[in-house]
C-alpha cells in the first residue's frame, strides 16, 4: 500500500477544468447521450447484435432506444408526459419529451497522451469515502480515457479502476468512484448493480436538483430505472479484496486500532493478491511495516503465510528485510518457510547476514531447517554476506555453526576475499583460522592480498604477510600486490619492507619460524594450541580428525552405568584419607596444586581413580585433574628430523598433567588389520581382550608427541567417568621440570622399536639413546662377541650400550 493525499473538493474541481480544456483541444466527437445504433455500446446487456431490433433511416432514435428499453436495463431514455409528473393532471400542455443523460461507464475515448503525462502515468480516479476524497495512486497502463457520464471530465485510470468502471461504481452525477462508504444501488438485474451518491440522483420535473430530493420522480442516473427503489448500501474502507491501492491520509499515518480490525476484515480475502502491486498481499505490507497485531488478525483470518509476490518474496522475507523481529518470530511460531528463497535466491539467512541482524540470524539457525551454506544467484553464501559488510558477530556465530568457509562465488572469490575487500582484518583472521585458504585465487587470478593491496587497507596487508601471504604472485593482468599498492603509502611500505626480509632470509642457512595455525585444536581444548614451521614450506597437519576425547568407530560395550560406579561422599575437597576414590587407587595421588606427589612411581605408575560424577564432591575437588582437560601452554612445531613434534611455551614444573592420549578404541585384533600402526597406544589390560587406542585418523596434540630415549613426560591409567577396567584412559603427566621451549616426549617402548628399527632409528640426539643408527650398531657388535666368547655372557658390569668389551 502506498501513501497517497487526501483530495480537497476545490482542488479536485480545478483538476477537472483543467482536463476539461485539454480534451476540448483534442476536439472529441463523443455522443454519449446518442442513442443511435452505430454509435450505442452495450452495458451488461445480455442483448446481442443479432437481436437488435432493425430501424429504418426514417426512425427516429427516440423509436430505437424505446424499443430496445425493455431488454436493457443500464440505457433505457425516459419518454415522460407533463401527466406524469404533474399530480393535477392538467392537459393543457402538450406531451413534452425529457430524456435523462443516461452514463457511458463502458464507453472508452481514444488515447490522450497529454492526459496521462499530465497524471504521471498516475491513476485519477477519485473515491468519495463518507465526504473525503481520496486520489489513487496506481499506475496506468492504458492510455484510453474514461468518464461515467458527459457532466465529468474524461479520465485515465489504472486497471482496477477501470474494472470497476464497466461495472457502473463510478457515480455519473459527480464522477466519483462509489467503492466505500454508504452511497445508493440500483440493481436492475440480480447481476448488475448501478451505484451512485443520493445527491446525484436524476430527478425529472418540478423543482428537480441535484443536490435534493425536491418534487419529481427520481431516477437510476446510470440506466432511468426508478430510483425509489434503490437501496442503501454500506462498505467499510480500505478493503483488499477491491485491489486499491488507496487509503486515507489518517491511515497511512497511524496503526488501526486493533478492536476494529475484525469488523474492517469481515467479509474479504485476506489473501487476495493484487497485480497492480505486484502480487502483494496484505500480509506482505503488514510484515513490511512490522503491524504485528494486524500479522496476527490476517493470519487468523486465513491468509496464506508463504505468500509470494512477484519476486517470489514472503512477508516472512519482508519482515526480515525491515528487521521486525517481533514479526519474524510470529511468522516462524505461525509456521512461515524459513529456507524460502526468493527470485535472486536469497533466503532469509542472507538478508539476516547481510544486515547484520543477530537476533534474527539466531532465530533462523535455532529452527534447525536453513542451509547454512545457501548460495544465492551470485554464489554468495550467508557468510560471505556477513564478511562484506563487516558484520563480525553474525561470522562468529555462522563459524560455531560450521559455515564452509571455501565456498566460491560465481567469480570465485572465497569469504576471505570478501573480508579483504570489507578491509576487515579481524574477520581476515577469523575465516583464515577456520581454514580458508590464503592462497586463493578469483576469476581475475587476484589473490586476498591482491586486493587489500588494491584497496589500500594496512591491517589486512600486515595479516596476511604475517601469515606467509606470496607478494611475488601475479594475477591475470600480469601485477602483483605490490606493483598495485599506491607508491608511498604504508601498505606500499609494508609489502617492500616484506620483500627485503624474504629475500634477505632466503640467502640466509636459518629459516625462521611461521605461525601457519592459530589454534590447531579449532577451539576444542582450555587453551589454543598453535603450530609454526621454521624447517621446510609443509603446511599444518590435516589428515586427521582433531577431537578432544576419545572415539568408537564400532560397539565397545563400556560400561557407563553409573550406578556400577565406586564413588565417595566427601563433603570437603578430597583431602582426607576417607575418600573412597583416593582408597581405590591406593591413596589420593594429587597435591593441592593437582600435581603428582613427589612419592608417585614413575617406573610402574599405579592406577588413578578420579572423583567422577556420582560423588558427592564439588566438581573442583583436588581429585579431579585429568577430567579438567589442558591447562598448560603447548605448542605444535616442525622439527629438523623427526617432523612434527611438541614443544612447552611455559615452564612446566615437575608432576603436572600435560594432555590426555586420544584417538579411536579399537580391539588388538583390528589393530593387527591395520596397514599404520605408528599411532597404536596398547592399554595393556592383563586379563581378556585386549584393547588399543589408535590415533591415526582420530587424535589431539598427543599424536604428534615424539619418542625421547630420556623421556621428560610418562603415561598413567586413569579412569573418570567410568570404571570399566578394559579401557583406562592414557594421561601424559611431567616427570622432571619442563622448561620453555624444551620438547615433550615418552618412551614409546622395545616392543615398538624391535619392529620399526628395521624401516628408521631415533633421533632424539639424548645421550641416553637406545634406538639410534649408532646404538643399535654398538648393541650389534656387543652381540656379535657375546657369540665369540659365550664365557664373558655371565660377567656383571657389562655395559648394554656405549663400550666395549
Amino acid at each position: 500500500v502506498e501513501p497517497v493525499a487526501t483530495v480537497t473538493k476545490e482542488h479536485h474541481s480545478g483538476w477537472l477544468e483543467d482536463l476539461d480544456e485539454e480534451a476540448d483541444e483534442e476536439d472529441f466527437h463523443l455522443l454519449y447521450n446518442s442513442y443511435s445504433g452505430d454509435d450505442l455500446i452495450y452495458s451488461d446487456s445480455k442483448v446481442n447484435s443479432s437481436h437488435r431490433p432493425e430501424t429504418t433511416e426514417n426512425e427516429s432514435s427516440d423509436k430505437l432506444a424505446l424499443s430496445l428499453w425493455p431488454n436493457n436495463p443500464n440505457i433505457k431514455p425516459v419518454c415522460l408526459t407533463s401527466h406524469d409528473v404533474c399530480a393535477d393532471g392538467s392537459d393543457a400542455e402538450t406531451e413534452r419529451l425529457e430524456e435523462l443523460p443516461l452514463c457511458s461507464c463502458r464507453m472508452e475515448a481514444p488515447r490522450v497522451d497529454g492526459f496521462s503525462a499530465r497524471s504521471n502515468r498516475t491513476c485519477m480516479a477519485i473515491e468519495s469515502i463518507n465526504g473525503e476524497l481520496v486520489g489513487c495512486t496506481n499506475v496506468i497502463v492504458k492510455g484510453e480515457t474514461m468518464r461515467p457520464s458527459s457532466r465529468v471530465s474524461l479520465i485515465v485510470l489504472c486497471e482496477t479502476h477501470r474494472s470497476h468502471m464497466v461495472k457502473h461504481h463510478c457515480c455519473p452525477g459527480c464522477g466519483y468512484f462509489c467503492l466505500s462508504g454508504t452511497f445508493l444501488e440500483c440493481c436492475p438485474d440480480v447481476h448488475i448493480a448501478h451505484r451512485f451518491h443520493r445527491g446525484c440522483v436524476s430527478v425529472l420535473g418540478s423543482g428537480q436538483s441535484r443536490g435534493g430530493v425536491g418534487v419529481g420522480l427520481l431516477f437510476c442516473p446510470h440506466c432511468g430505472e426508478d430510483a425509489s427503489e434503490a437501496r442503501e448500501v454500506t462498505i467499510p474502507p480500505a478493503a483488499p479484496s477491491s485491489g486499491l491501492n488507496v487509503v486515507t491520509a489518517s491511515a497511512s499515518s497511524t496503526t488501526t486500532t486493533p478492536s476494529l480490525l475484525p469488523s474492517a476484515l469481515a467479509g474479504i480475502d485476506p489473501s487476495y493478491q493484487s497485480d497492480s502491486q505486484n502480487r502483494r498481499c496484505a500480509l506482505h505490507a503488514a510484515a513490511q511495516r512490522g503491524l504485528l497485531e494486524v500479522c496476527y488478525l490476517l493470519i487468523q483470518a486465513g491468509a496464506k503465510v508463504d505468500a509470494q509476490d512477484k519476486t517470489l518474496r514472503t512477508p516472512l522475507l519482508e519482515a526480515i528485510v525491515n528487521n521486525h523481529v517481533e514479526v519474524v518470530k510470529y511468522l516462524i511460531q505461525s509456521g512461515a518457510c524459513v529456507y524460502h528463497a526468493e527470485e535472486d535466491g536469497s533466503t532469509g539467512l542472507h538478508h539476516a547476514a547481510k544486515l547484520g541482524n543477530l537476533e534474527v540470524l539466531m532465530l533462523l539457525l535455532s529452527t534447525g531447517q536453513v542451509d547454512l551454506n545457501a548460495q544465492d544467484s551470485g554464489g554468495w553464501t550467508p557468510i560471505i554476506w556477513a564478511a562484506e559488510h563487516r558484520h563480525i558477530d553474525v561470522i562468529r556465530a555462522l563459524l560455531n555453526r560450521g559455515a564452509d568457509v571455501t565456498l566460491r562465488d560465481k567469480e570465485m572469490n572465497v569469504c576471505l576475499h570478501w573480508a579483504s575487500f570489507a578491509g576487515s582484518a579481524e574477520i581476515a583472521e577469523l575465516v583464515l583460522n577456520a581454514g580458508c585458504p590464503l592462497s586463493s585465487v578469483n576469476l581475475h587470478g587476484d589473490t586476498p592480498l591482491h586486493i587489500a593491496a588494491r584497496e589500500g587497507y594496512t591491517d589486512c596487508v600486515t595479516l596476511f604477510l604475517s601469515r606467509g601471504a606470496d607478494i611475488d604472485i601475479m594475477n591475470k593482468e600480469g601485477d602483483t600486490p605490490l606493483s598495485l599498492a599506491r607508491c608511498e603509502t604504508p601498505v606500499w611500505v609494508a609489502l617492500q619492507i616484506n620483500r627485503k626480509l624474504r629475500r634477505g632470509i632466503s640467502n640466509r642457512v636459518v629459516r625462521t619460524e611461521r605461525i601457519i595455525c592459530s589454534d590447531v585444536a579449532q577451539g576444542y581444548e582450555n587453551v589454543p594450541i598453535p603450530c609454526v614451521n621454521g624447517v621446510d614450506d609443509e603446511g599444518c597437519p590435516s589428515d586427521y580428525k582433531y577431537i578432544a576425547e576419545n572415539c568408537e568407530t564400532s560397539t565397545m560395550n563400556i560400561d557407563r552405568n553409573i550406578t556400577h560406579l565406586q564413588h565417595c561422599s566427601c563433603t570437603d575437597d578430597c583431602s582426607s584419607s576417607n575418600c573412597l576414590c583416593g582408597q581405590l587407587s591406593i591413596r589420593c595421588w594429587y597435591d593441592k596444586d593437582h600435581r603428582l606427589l613427589q612419592e608417585f612411581n614413575k617406573i610402574e605408575p599405579p592406577l588413578i581413580f578420579e572423583c567422577n560424577m556420582a560423588c558427592s564432591c564439588h566438581k573442583s575437588c583436588k581429585n579431579r585433574v585429568v577430567q579438567a582437560g589442558i591447562k598448560v601452554r603447548l605448542q605444535l612445531y616442525r622439527t629438523e628430523k623427526m617432523g612434527w613434534g611438541v614443544r612447552a611455551l611455559q615452564d612446566i614444573p615437575q608432576g603436572s598433567f600435560i594432555c590426555e592420549y586420544v584417538g579411536e578404541l579399537i580391539s588388538d585384533a583390528e589393530a593387527d588389520v591395520r596397514e599404520d600402526d605408528s599411532y597404536l597406544f596398547d592399554l595393556d589390560n592383563k586379563d581378556g581382550e585386549v584393547y588399543c587406542i589408535d590415533a591415526r585418523y582420530y587424535g589431539n596434540i598427543s599424536r604428534f608427541i615424539n619418542h625421547l630415549c630420556d623421556p621428560n613426560i610418562i603415561p598413567v591409567r586413569v579412569f573418570m567417568l567410568h570404571q570399566d577396567l578394559r579401557f583406562p584412559r592414557i594421561a601424559f603427566f611431567s616427570s622432571r621440570d619442563i622448561f620453555t621451549g624444551q620438547e615433550l616426549g615418552f618412551d614409546y617402548g622395545d616392543r615398538f622399536w624391535d619392529i620399526k628399527s628395521k624401516y628408521f632409528t631415533c633421533q632424539c640426539g639424548s645421550e641416553k639413546c637406545k634406538h639410534s643408527a649408532e646404538a643399535i650398531a654398538l648393541e650389534q657388535s656387543r652381540l656379535a662377541r657375546l657369540e665369540v666368547c659365550p664365557e664373558t655372557a655371565g660377567e656383571a658390569g657389562l655395559p648394554v650400550l656405549g663400550h666395549s668389551c
